[in-house]
């Protein structure tokens, strides 16, 4: 039996190394900033995952939605509530903030 020759494909780019995800938007920040102390409310991860598709068409991933959610917590923005069954984030406004 005559053996084929065999094409050799090049080596796939290598990925780049794992960054922060997701590669945030540049007016994500301001646009979900504003969306909370415009609306206010509870604001949890669906929720911020919709505002998000509705901004940029794609989703988000749900573990980066909390990622937000709990940094604007760390940095005092935002007061967690978790309660059985729910887990949301509301506004700190200036007047509860403890100094």
């Amino acid at each position: 039996v005559p053996q084929l020759p065999t094409r050799t494909e090049p080596d796939p780019p290598a990925l780049p190394p794992a960054g922060p995800a997701p590669g945030w938007p540049p007016d994500w920040d301001r646009v979900l900033d504003t969306a909370i102390r415009t609306w206010g409310g509870r604001w949890n991860t669906a929720r911020v995952q919709q505002l998000y598709e509705v901004r940029y068409g794609r989703r988000l991933g749900r573990d980066d939605a909390r990622a937000f959610l709990s940094r604007r917590a760390r940095q005092g923005v935002m007061r967690l509530h978790d309660v059985p069954n729910a887990r949301y984030f509301t506004l700190i406004h200036r007047k509860d903030r403890t100094t």
